[in-house]
């Protein structure tokens, strides 16, 4: 059972940002790396959507760790079998800094 994976403007907003950071603090090899990871657990999400923890009190709603400095944050819609990327974010930041998701109604 595959599900599909679509991307909020946060989401792309987030990974952008991950990326022009990467560009500063990181080689081009690291950055590719990290690009190659994100498809991977892309890939591994299409097939196995749970597998992330849920870090509050929304439903579907999970977190999973790319790398040690970047996480993701998704929703499962198990009706629609679809996987939203939410926002792309930077596990060093200060928690209190991250803008808070607020589910749509």
């Amino acid at each position: 059972m595959s599900y599909a994976i679509t991307w909020t403007e946060e989401a792309l907003s987030t990974f952008e940002d991950r990326i022009t950071y990467l560009k500063i603090h990181w080689t081009e090899r690291e950055i590719i790396s990290f690009k190659k990871r994100v498809v991977e657990y892309l890939n591994i999400l299409e097939t196995e959507p749970l597998i992330a923890k849920k870090p509050g009190r929304f439903k579907n709603v999970h977190m999973g760790l790319i790398l040690k400095q970047v996480s993701l944050i998704y929703r499962v819609k198990p009706l629609t079998k679809e996987i939203e990327l939410i926002s792309f974010v930077d596990n060093r930041q200060n928690p209190k800094r991250i803008k808070k998701y607020k589910p749509r109604q």
